[in-house]
């Protein structure tokens, strides 16, 4: 099912049409990384982007976020056309990107102190959001004295600080172990369902994208066309998944992406 859910396109957080991108390489060769990708997310809907290294998920994703221009189409974000960064996408990347040498509690407070938040109102926001990630008594911490699942959750109260209507993440949990990753796949639900925010989730574990996912975006080899888009927006049951329609849903997705990985060494 392509396009929007149930919902009308005037409630869109992001509309892609027509997107095309292209690269150069250093020996000035033209690569067509995106071609022809066509998607509307719904406010406040979790949709996760699947496929092959090298299918341009991340790159979409980027694009999306401003930090790349595109060649061709058009980009609607909350009615507006895309014009560079913007305080209405966060952006989570699998590295955590915090500042080393600032605590937990001022990694949380710099983007609203940039904003210029009232001292009182960013202190406050900032204790709230560091207790919800469960990081409650590692304010004064540095991101080199966390495991790699706390700077993850830091990361994540960070960038919801400054209180963006779209969540942009990069395989945010793909440097975890297991365990760390199965608790912040469940925070993260648990945030997406409080706040109401778009989310737009890049990854290549076909299980996490079926269980946290609403919809799931299967891509094609490079250049990266949008193959199909997959209803997961149903009953999960279990601590992490349960149930025929689960495990059939991700055996579907995984022989797409397995097919596409065989095109590209076929």
């Amino acid at each position: 099912m392509n396009g929007l859910p149930a919902t009308a396109a005037a409630e869109a957080a992001i509309e892609i049409s027509g997107l095309n991108f292209e690269y150069e390489t250093a020996g000035q060769q033209k690569v067509r990384a995106l071609d022809g990708i066509e998607l509307s997310i719904a406010k406040g809907e979790f949709v996760s982007i699947l496929g092959p290294s090298g299918c341009g998920k991340s790159t979409l994703l980027y694009i999306v976020g401003g930090f790349v221009p595109f060649n061709q189409g058009s980009i609607i974000v909350e009615g507006r056309p895309l014009a560079g960064p913007g305080p209405d996408r966060g952006v989570v990347f699998q590295q955590f990107a915090l500042f080393p040498w600032k605590t937990v509690q001022q990694n949380v407070l710099y983007g609203m102190e940039k904003q210029r938040v009232p001292k009182a109102e960013r202190l406050e926001r900032a204790a709230r959001l560091i207790r919800e990630v469960g990081l409650a008594g590692f304010e004064d911490s540095f991101p080199s004295q966390l495991s790699g699942g706390m700077r993850q959750r830091a990361a994540i109260a960070r960038t919801l600080a400054v209180d963006p209507s779209i969540l942009l993440m990069d395989e945010p949990f793909g440097a975890l172990d297991a365990q760390t990753r199965s608790i912040m796949q469940e925070q993260l639900l648990e945030i997406w369902r409080s706040t109401g925010k778009t989310v737009l989730f890049v990854t290549h574990d076909v299980r996490e994208a079926v269980y946290l996912s609403q919809r799931v975006v299967l891509m094609t080899k490079r250049p990266g066309r949008i193959k199909e888009i997959v209803d997961t927006d149903f009953e999960k049951g279990g601590e992490f998944a349960g149930g025929k329609r689960f495990d059939d849903t991700v055996e579907y997705i995984w022989n797409q992406v397995k097919a596409e990985i065989g095109a590209s060494h076929g």
